[in-house]
């Protein structure tokens, strides 16, 4: 991480805690019929569409600023 120059900030508290588990639920019940709707049944597939259509769409939704 420092030789990109990237700075580690902990987060231990109780918010950061549960923004992290909030997120994990929000990709469990999310993904799970996303790839169920789309017919997705094999490891190849499913991790084409994580990267081309899950994840940006999830990113461009979600994604905020850091504030520092």
């Amino acid at each position: 991480m420092k030789h990109l120059g990237i700075e580690m900030i902990q987060a231990y508290s109780p918010e950061a805690r549960g923004r992290s588990e909030r997120a994990f639920k929000t990709h469990q019940e999310r993904l799970v019929k996303e790839l169920a709707f789309y017919g997705i049944t094999d490891m190849e597939a499913a991790n084409r569409y994580l990267a081309e259509v899950y994840l940006p769409a999830f990113n461009a939704e979600f994604m905020q600023p850091a504030a520092e």
